[in-house]
């Protein structure tokens, strides 16, 4: 985790809800290690950022949902696509 101190550990990805404390979903960031010969993440095709967006976000589709997000995170593909599943976002 070059961002740190002392840069060793795991870094994570998160989706929680900020009324309930729940916690829809974790994922450990893969870095340049990551084996080519595994699938390419689900929705690949959008971008990086757009993709783990769209992937941590799943479990929300078709609720309604208003997702907060950072603003490294507002990417205008990702967030008309989050519509399009039915999940809102600003």
């Amino acid at each position: 985790v070059p961002r740190k101190p002392h840069p060793k550990g795991n870094e994570y990805h998160s989706i929680c809800c900020s009324v309930s404390g729940v916690m829809y979903g974790i994922e450990i960031v893969e870095g340049k290690d990551r084996p080519r010969q595994l699938d390419k993440p689900e929705y690949h095709e959008k971008g990086a950022t757009a993709s783990l967006l769209l992937h941590l976000c799943k479990p929300l589709f078709a609720t309604g949902k208003l997702v907060v997000l950072d603003s490294g995170f507002c990417i205008l593909q990702a967030l008309l696509t989050l519509k399009q599943y039915g999940v809102f976002a600003s």
